[in-house]
């Protein structure tokens, strides 16, 4: 247990998120190709103790909230198990690039490898515009039922990406009446992808909205399938930032 105590210890919560990080020399350059002023959402996935339950590690999470709220352009975090592998980490909302930079560092992406004996999984998404449904969606909540999902689809060939923005913009109004929907961050990835991330109140209003009928629509809009990602997120945090991201590259209805 050891380790496990090191890596949620306030003094080395560097080290623990860098596990939360993504190989220095595996990976390249975290947000590499996006606008400096770009606001970004990153995913991150570590790989769990085998000796440690979920309550373990969730309540080892909150210990570190202090340190995430002092985090200079964090404006969210929803702290997550992913289902399909049962890897804990973080599903964070930056201000802007070199935010996320000035936390995921190469000695943070080290520090993790050396101390989990294992490399995270960090991906970065350039947000295009941020979707907050008051009052739940904008606010921190450290026993949350909440669940995140994160949708790709590649970008249909011949369209561009102001064509993908314009997509997202038209989608607000309709997105501020789905039921349970608190969050949603219109990204695209660097692999010529576009979709979202999504915050639910909880699994019963994910559902809702991830229906066959979605997906077939899905396939038939842009002639491909969608991945959906699915993780529980029990800490929700408003970071230093808190819910007003201006930057560029962001708009939020």
């Amino acid at each position: 247990m050891a380790i496990f105590r090191y890596l949620f210890s306030a003094a080395a919560v560097s080290a623990a998120v860098t596990s939360l990080g993504s190989p220095a020399l595996a990976q390249p350059i975290p947000g590499e190709g996006f606008a400096p002023t770009s606001t970004v959402a990153v995913v991150v996935k570590v790989p769990s103790p085998w000796y440690a339950p979920k309550f373990f590690v969730a309540s080892k999470m909150r210990d570190t909230i202090p340190q995430y709220e002092s985090l200079q352009g964090l404006n969210f975090k929803a702290f997550s198990f992913a289902r399909a592998d049962g890897h804990y980490g973080g599903i964070y909302l930056w201000k802007d690039v070199a935010s996320a930079r000035q936390w995921f560092t190469p000695e943070w992406f080290a520090r993790v490898e050396k101390e989990r004996g294992a490399s995270a999984d960090v991906r970065f998404f350039e947000v295009a515009a941020v979707l907050v449904n008051p009052p739940d969606g904008a606010l921190s909540n450290p026993d949350s039922a909440a669940v995140a999902t994160i949708v790709e689809i590649p970008i249909p060939p011949g369209i561009g990406k102001d064509k993908v923005v314009e997509g997202f913009a038209a989608s607000v109004s309709t997105l501020q009446r789905v039921p349970g929907l608190l969050r949603k961050y219109f990204i695209t990835t660097s692999q010529g992808k576009f979709g979202g991330i999504y915050l639910w109140k909880d699994e019963a209003s994910a559902k809702a909205w991830f229906t066959d009928a979605w997906g077939d629509r899905v396939r038939r809009d842009y002639d491909q399938a969608a991945t959906v990602e699915w993780f529980d997120t029990p800490i929700l945090l408003v970071g230093k930032q808190g819910n007003g991201i201006r930057a560029e590259g962001a708009k939020q209805p």
